[in-house]
């Protein structure tokens, strides 16, 4: 049983040669303690076949490492699909509402122009405004009158000898004048008779009303005026390409 058990020996430390250790202690368990020739055998193998370890020794850390720059964080681009995907029915709809807005537009300007010109046709226009103000009480008999010397003392007297209930006085009355400016910036006025307040005031209103026209009729003009000139620009553009 020896020599097999020393073949089996000399089998597993040629198969592990790095682990002579191992090797030996199975040997020990295996054999008997008093076998000198089992020890001169592996005395013999492992000069045959020499084990030996090499360790590696790690590299040292670095006590002063380079810290790594802290870079602001930046916030991904939002993309809209729309901006990209061609619409062809966008278009036709913007020329559309262009094309009802314009209408729009003329339309409401010719209105203002008829307004206008039925109103010079209407009757008299005043650039101008009323003003009231109170009239001083006047006798109806009382005034006095130039007259000679001679003849001086017999209207006193006359005066003096008419009967009291022919003397009469009358009653407060308010007045107008009509105020305004001319080119200059100037203030003019002038009386105006109570019977002819009412077609004067008409006649202020009918300036007002037209000056409001006026104004809306200008805007429109200009509105269109600046829609036609973007228009040419964008036509260029087409028609380049």
């Amino acid at each position: 049983m020896k020599p097999e058990l020393q073949r089996i020996e000399t089998a597993l430390n040629q198969l592990m040669p790095a682990r002579p250790s191992d090797s030996q202690k199975r040997s020990a368990t295996v054999g008997h303690p008093t076998d000198h020739l089992g020890e001169g055998n592996e005395r013999d193998q492992d000069k045959r076949d020499p084990s030996f370890s090499v360790s590696v020794q790690p590299f040292p850390a670095r006590k002063n490492s380079i810290k790594t720059p802290t870079l602001p964080k930046l916030k991904p681009a939002k993309i809209s699909e729309h901006r990209h995907a061609a619409n062809p029915a966008l278009a036709m709809t913007l020329l559309n509402e262009i094309q009802d807005i314009v209408a729009h537009w003329q339309t409401e300007l010719q209105t203002a122009v008829r307004n206008i010109q039925d109103l010079y046709i209407e009757g008299p226009i005043i650039d101008g405004w009323l003003e009231s103000h109170p009239q001083e009480a006047q006798e109806g008999v009382g005034a006095v009158r130039l007259a000679k010397d001679d003849r001086l003392m017999d209207y006193v007297a006359e005066v003096v000898d008419q009967p009291d209930e022919k003397v009469t006085y009358e009653t407060p009355r308010t007045g107008y004048r009509l105020c305004g400016l001319d080119g200059d910036g100037q203030f003019w006025s002038r009386p105006c008779p109570p019977d002819q307040v009412p077609s004067v005031s008409v006649a202020i209103a009918r300036y007002q009303k037209i000056k409001q026209l006026i104004s809306r009729k200008e805007e429109l003009e200009t509105r269109l005026s600046q829609l036609s000139e973007t228009l040419v620009v964008l036509h260029g553009h087409l028609s380049k390409d």
